[in-house]
């Protein structure tokens, strides 16, 4: 009998030192578990070609900004080549700047936004600020950025076939080839998912998109493009 109690006690004990060890392992009440980080990737179709790249991991994001609601300016009339984008002091538009690279396919993608300059001079808003670029849901494209800026949302360079495309019309001196705005209102950008991680934030989203050769001015058709993230932004630590 005092052996079968021992044996009894034994298991008991068993199961309490394994409960305890799930125990420990669960996050601390009111503080969720945060996912391991991604390695970025993206995958897109152009003409029923189908491209991917990805898997270079961590290290391949980057914020600044510029003048928002810009103006070409020419100091020399006769000098068309010589230009400036001049845009108003009291604001910036900030980015957030994403590259995915391999030998057949890239990404360089740009999540855009206008903020109002505060009395610190910055590109970096403070983090709050900063996040509302990566709201779960559509966004629009941002067709003038690399030009006027005057529109918040996403612009991206692409490769396909060897050849460069962009999701919008930048100003490139006397070869700029301008389009119509409103170019890109059959195309949809949505985030689906956007969850902190280990490092900085996961994100997932999937897009359509109309892309331009600005050399020549050939559009082609973006389809099924999805991308993954890892997302470590640039702010200001202001205490807001």
């Amino acid at each position: 009998m005092k052996k079968l109690n021992l044996i009894y006690a034994l298991a008991l004990l068993s199961v309490f030192t394994s409960c305890k060890k799930e125990a420990k392992q669960q996050p601390p009440p009111g503080k969720p578990a945060v996912a391991a980080t991604v390695s970025d990737s993206v995958s897109y179709t152009v003409d029923g070609k189908t491209y991917t790249a990805g898997g270079m991991g961590i290290g391949n994001s980057s914020s600044g900004g510029e003048d928002a609601n810009r103006r070409v300016v020419f100091p020399d009339s006769t000098k068309m080549y010589a230009y400036g984008l001049v845009g108003n002091a009291d604001s910036i538009m900030h980015f957030q700047e994403s590259r995915i690279l391999s030998t057949s396919a890239s990404i360089d993608i740009f999540f855009v936004k206008k903020f109002i300059k505060q009395p610190r001079v910055t590109y970096w808003p403070p983090l709050k600020d900063v996040l509302t670029l990566f709201t779960v849901g559509k966004h629009p494209y941002a067709e003038d950025f690399g030009w006027q800026n005057s529109e918040n949302g996403i612009a991206f360079d692409i490769s396909a076939s060897n050849k460069r495309y962009s999701s919008y019309n930048a100003y490139n001196g006397i070869y700029t080839i301008a389009m119509q705005p409103g170019f890109q209102k059959n195309s949809t950008f949505e985030i689906i998912s956007f969850t902190p991680a280990s490092v900085g934030y996961n994100l997932e989203a999937k897009f359509t998109a109309m892309v331009i050769d600005k050399a020549t001015g050939e559009q082609k058709k973006l389809e099924n493009g999805y991308l993954r993230l890892n997302i470590a932004p640039g702010y200001r630590d202001d205490g807001n």
